[in-house]
């Protein structure tokens, strides 16, 4: 309490302000079978207009005052009245890919966003390709730049269903994160700064994998200082608990570094196949790492947590796994609610988007609830869109307070 009210009595001693903003970008959401939710209100309400049928792979980004302006799936680019550009479509890209599609404005720009793809695994793992939309074309409604248009990324010829953003450590800058498969094996991360895409990445030697070992999830924690991607198959290919897991690494948002600290499997030896990893999310608060796993014995997904407390110990970091819930659980998404909504496990069949309420509390305490919003007949896919992740921050502040300046950042 004491803390609190320190914090009350220094805002309201602020002499002048310079400007209080809020992270909007992400106030929308538009993925799977028409599906669409709006946090405008800073509740989620279920949206009935028809923007894109996206599958897997989606993408949306609105302005600062939570009105859409783009929204894609991994083939097309459509505009905030549902049309697609006029540029915007046969984008290269793969409508399965877990993580398939990226949106991000370019820093410094009000007016151009870049537009990532990656592939599924093999045998249609073509890579990363980026476009650029300027939204001063089509009379403000943006369009693809013509000569900025399904652009490939050397340094991510063999990337697939990995792809996240986070803000470098200046804060403006920004970090497009993938994972190359085939004969490169590694994490990479491409800075795009106010004078474009630097497509020499910074890239970080991983142990090699299987191209049919790629599908699962990948995010950033919101301290920015680690990363969690979930690997899962359905096929036979070298060492079942390594192949079957989820790689722990540590990120730096200064230089792009990843190193992969270690992995972990809920399989009790390297020959049982039971539970595959599919998707990964931290807590708003980077202290609690929740994993949805599929058990292959029962045909279920169940849903995990593990404290990131215990994350410099590979042994005491499983040892913290908590199990929360069985059932509607698949793909995890932070919003700016501070909330984790998940989806269903079945594409195309689950009507509902259910809820982490309290995703900072631990164990059973986080408060799960299934089935908490209904779509009103729509059904969702495994993933909602991806986004920035620095633009699902709860609140920012910034101003002087007796002639000092001073920033609020959770």
């Amino acid at each position: 309490m004491k803390i609190k009210l320190k914090y009350y009595l220094l805002l309201l001693a602020c002499m002048s302000i310079n400007q209080t903003y809020a992270q909007n970008q992400t106030n929308r959401w538009y993925w799977g079978w028409n599906c669409g939710i709006d946090f405008n209100t800073g509740i989620p309400v279920y949206q009935d207009q028809t923007i894109l049928s996206s599958g897997v792979a989606a993408s949306t980004m609105c302005d600062t005052n939570g009105n859409l302006l783009l929204c894609c799936n991994h083939e097309r680019i459509v505009n905030s009245e549902g049309h697609t550009l006029p540029n915007g479509s046969n984008i290269i890209g793969s409508g399965w890919a877990c993580m398939g599609a990226l949106i991000v404005q370019q820093p410094g720009s009000k007016h151009l966003y870049y537009m990532f793809t990656v592939s599924e695994e093999q045998p249609n793992n073509i890579g990363m390709y980026y476009s650029v939309v300027d939204m001063y074309l089509d009379d403000g409604l943006g369009d693809v730049i013509s000569t900025m248009k399904n652009i490939p990324i050397a340094d991510a010829w063999a990337a697939s269903n990995k792809l996240t953003s986070v803000r470098h450590a200046n804060d403006e800058d920004i970090w497009i994160i993938t994972r190359n498969f085939k004969t490169d094996q590694y994490y990479v991360a491409f800075l795009l700064t106010a004078d474009g895409l630097e497509t020499e990445g910074v890239i970080s030697p991983v142990q090699e994998r299987s191209d049919n070992n790629n599908e699962g999830s990948m995010k950033i924690s919101t301290d920015k200082k680690h990363m969690a991607a979930a690997y899962r198959t359905d096929t036979d290919v070298g060492d079942e608990a390594y192949r079957v897991c989820i790689d722990i690494c540590s990120f730096s948002a200064s230089s792009g570094n990843i190193e992969l600290l270690y992995t972990i499997s809920k399989n009790p030896d390297n020959t049982t196949l039971q539970y595959q990893p599919w998707a990964v999310e931290f807590s708003s608060d980077s202290k609690l790492l929740y994993v949805t796993y599929h058990d292959l014995f029962d045909d279920i997904m169940e849903l995990y947590q593990y404290d990131m407390q215990y994350v410099g110990d590979s042994a005491q970091f499983k040892q913290s796994e908590i199990f929360i819930a069985q059932g509607p659980v698949n793909g995890l998404q932070l919003a700016r609610d501070g909330k984790i909504y998940c989806t269903g496990h079945t594409p195309s069949e689950y009507g509902y988007v259910s809820v982490i309420h309290e995703p900072w509390k631990r164990g059973t305490d986080c408060n799960y609830q299934a089935n908490a919003i209904y779509l009103n007949g729509r059904k969702t896919s495994w993933f909602f869109p991806n986004m920035l992740l620095d633009h699902l921050y709860r609140f920012e502040w910034e101003g002087e307070c007796a002639h000092h300046p001073i920033a609020f950042q959770p």
